[in-house]
This record gives structure tokens, sequence and C-alpha cells, in this order.
């Protein structure tokens, strides 16, 4: 039951990442093995190969064209809020234990709310 919800997961995604990145990974293809006659004529052929389960280091990934560039988190938010999007962020609150907590309002560590935020900060 569990290995068939498993193989389900990876179906999807699998066929996620043929739709999503269908021409990426058939230019890919062709430019690594070198040819037009030896080239994945779909992604779903390129996937075949690529989706073994193994884990690929960033510029592995770039060469099958599973992605297009590698950047920090940080700086893809960066460049989002530059873009003009609105960036939430995930702030955790905590309560004292005990008697006094029940008496007390929330303070900002840990129980979880989201917030907007403009730009970044070192408070959590």
């Amino acid at each position: 039951a569990v290995q068939d919800m498993v193989d389900r997961i990876h179906g999807a995604f699998r066929d996620h990442v043929a739709e999503a990145r269908g021409e990426a990974l058939v230019a890919a293809s062709v430019g690594k093995e070198g040819g037009a006659e030896r080239h994945a004529t779909n992604a779903k052929e390129v996937i075949d190969r690529v989706a073994t389960g193994d884990v690929f280091l960033g510029t592995q990934a770039i060469r099958l064209g599973l992605v297009d560039r590698l950047i920090t988190s940080d700086e893809y938010i960066a460049e989002r809020i530059r873009q003009g999007a609105r960036v939430l962020k995930l702030m955790v609150h905590t309560r004292p234990v005990g008697l006094s907590g029940l008496f007390s309002g929330p303070s900002r560590r840990n129980s979880p709310s989201v917030g907007y935020g403009g730009g970044f900060s070192d408070d959590g």
C-alpha cells in the first residue's frame, strides 16, 4: 500500500517534470548525446533516463535540462521582491509554559503565523 502511494507520487512528479521542462529536457539531451540520431524525441524518453531516484548536483541538473540556473533562496526572494512580487514571511511565536502562558498574549517566538514581508530581517 505504501509502495503503491510512492509509485503514484513518483509517476505524477515525472509527468509534471516532463510537461513543465519538456523542451529543455529534449534540448539538453541533444547537446549531451551529440547528435540528432541519438537524442530523445520527447520529454518522456528523457525522463525515463533521468528519473531513476538519483540525486543530482546543481551543475548536473543544468546539464540535464532539469533547471535553468543556480541561485540561493535569498537571491531568488530578493529578485522576486525587485519584480514587485508580494513575499510572505513565516514567523514563529511561542507562549510561556505554565499558568503565565494561559494569561499572557502570544510572544513573537514559536506559534506559526504568516506576515507580509517587503524585505528581509534577522528577527526570525
